[in-house]
């Protein structure tokens, strides 16, 4: 039996003929199209030694040097086992740049897009994705903003504060607001870091424990060895009127010294 045919539709000159839209849509998808082509340098090496290659693994090496990181274990058992785990280290062992880096250094360690699993948040500019960032850094404003809009921190579940010692009236009550925080939320972890700190004031202000058994204390206190390099100071003879030009005469003076210093 055959199937009934509808009444044919015939093309009337002055519109669009039959089959225009079919050809625009091939003619889109050609232009969407986009051809990938992949350089790969090194393909007469092994997966190995191509993976060595990566910049991630140059910036690896370059961290394995850096006190902190050598103490990658330690900070994670700590971590684990306080709530609270208080670093003091001189400038230069690493705390601001390892535990974790900044931002952007995170992100190139990682192999990944600042934004997206390493991202910032401060006044005016949110540099996040609410589904990957893992690592979120921000000011002690914000971080105050975000207890306003969750007043647990149910998104995070560990909190740095940096530079502690730089002591402002946002770091303040965050450190106040933090405490409490943990009453009621035994999984928080917090880490307070400062080169020049009271460690044993903030060790027993976020210490829980009403007893006197140390075994139950929720704070401790890890010291890293610190890297410092001599630093020289030179004074003016004469402040001249013209500041800019006192400063010019200095930078043409250090560059000659170091000049000088690397070719002997």
């Amino acid at each position: 039996m055959a199937a009934p045919v509808g009444p044919v539709k015939f093309w009337r000159p002055g519109t669009e003929g039959p089959g225009v839209s079919i050809s625009e849509e091939r003619q889109s998808l050609a232009e969407n199209s986009v051809t990938t082509v992949v350089y790969n340098p090194y393909a007469a090496l092994s997966i190995e030694q191509q993976r060595q290659k990566l910049p991630v693994f140059r910036v690896f090496d370059s961290c394995m040097a850096i006190y902190v990181f050598q103490l990658r274990n330690h900070i994670l058992y700590l971590i684990e086992n306080y709530q609270t785990v208080v670093i003091v280290g001189e400038t230069g062992c690493g705390k601001s740049t390892q535990i974790p880096q900044v931002a952007g250094r995170v992100a190139e360690e990682r192999g990944a897009v600042l934004g997206h699993e390493v991202g910032y948040c401060i006044r005016f500019d949110d540099c996040t994705d609410p589904l990957a960032t893992r690592i979120k850094f921000l000011t002690d404003g914000m971080l105050v903003r975000e207890m306003m809009v969750d007043p647990l921190l149910t998104k995070y579940s560990v909190i740095m504060l940096d530079e502690a010692h730089e002591r402002t009236l946002y770091t303040d009550i965050a450190i106040g607001l933090l405490k409490k925080i943990q009453k009621k939320r035994g999984d928080l972890r917090l880490i307070v870091a400062s080169a020049t700190l009271d460690a044993e004031k903030f060790r027993d202000f976020f210490n829980h424990n009403d007893t006197n058994d140390p075994s139950r204390d929720t704070s401790v206190i890890l010291t890293v060895q610190g890297r410092t390099f001599p630093v020289d100071i030179f004074y003016l003879q004469r402040f001249d009127d013209v500041f800019l030009w006192s400063r010019w005469k200095v930078g043409l003076r250090l560059e000659r010294d170091v000049t000088h210093l690397s070719r002997t």
